[in-house]
Formats: structure tokens, sequence, C-alpha cells
């Protein structure tokens, strides 16, 4: 199971919760708007993942364009990412080499 697979299943698993919750109710709504965000990063690693592997020797683009090394993206992405998982470190499914 990759870090995505596992974060989105816990996702799901978050946001069926809060939505069992009567609506109305202090904090669903939050709650809901914390899956949505945390979903939002979730895919944007998968995005750059996907980008820094279709570059095999990236090249900055010019910091007037906005871009920059594919590589030093996908690294802040994966820490991102990293962080959220060890919220579910409990869980039975969680990686401890996600730590590293």
């Amino acid at each position: 199971m990759t870090i995505v697979e596992f974060l989105n299943a816990r996702l799901d698993e978050d946001e069926r919760a809060s939505r069992a919750v009567p609506a109305g109710t202090r904090g669903r709504d939050r709650a809901l708007a914390e899956v949505a965000a945390k979903r939002m990063i979730v895919a944007g690693y998968a995005e750059a993942h996907s980008a820094s592997m279709r570059t095999l020797e990236p090249t900055p683009s010019p910091p007037a364009e906005g871009g920059g090394d594919p590589w030093s993206e996908l690294l802040a992405w994966r820490r991102a990412v990293k962080y959220l998982a060890t919220v579910y470190r409990n869980h039975p499914q969680y990686d401890r080499s996600w730590e590293e």
C-alpha cells in the first residue's frame, strides 16, 4: 500500500465519521473542511510525484517563470504527506518507513 492509498483510505474513514454526526453539530463542518484540505495536499503530492517521475534529469526553470527544481518540489510535498500520515501511526496499515 502506498502512502497515498493509505491516506486516502483514512480520509475516507474520517469523512464517513464526520458525516455520521448530525448536521449543525459543532465541529462537523470544520472536520469535513479538514478532510477536504488534506485531500488537496495528498492530490498535490500525487501530481508532483507523477510529474517528477516523467523528468529523468530535472532542469530548474528560471525563477521569473515561477518554476523550480521538480525534485525539490516533490520533496516538500512528500514531507507534508508524511506529516499527515503520522496522525494515523497507530493504524495497523501504517508503514514506519514513512517516518524516514
